[in-house]
């Protein structure tokens, strides 16, 4: 069974600067690297989203880490429906972490 994956408009926010900052400042294997990347974690997740550890399980928030740098969390919702959270760059400071 595979689930749908819906982005947040949080999840895109936080994205869409990480491609950014690649584009910018590394080259383009780089930026495809990256975003190949995230298209494998994104598929394991809508495979099998328990597959990851638990953040905050009362809340069925988990986490999958995409690269050294980059953190996604997402919400299992229910039997048919994750919702991506946000993509945390963990040179950020955690306490500014909100989910």
């Amino acid at each position: 069974m595979s689930y749908q994956v819906q982005w947040t408009p949080e999840s895109k926010r936080t994205f869409n600067p990480n491609i950014e900052y690649l584009i910018r400042e590394w080259d383009t294997q780089v930026t495809h690297s990256f975003l190949d990347r995230v298209d494998e974690v994104l598929g394991l997740i809508k495979h099998n989203p328990l597959l990851f550890p638990a953040h905050r399980p009362a809340d069925n928030i988990h986490k999958r880490i995409v690269d050294k740098r980059i953190i996604v969390y997402y919400r299992f919702v229910d039997e048919q429906n994750i919702d991506l959270l946000t993509f945390w760059n963990t040179y950020q400071n955690p306490d500014n972490l909100k989910l």
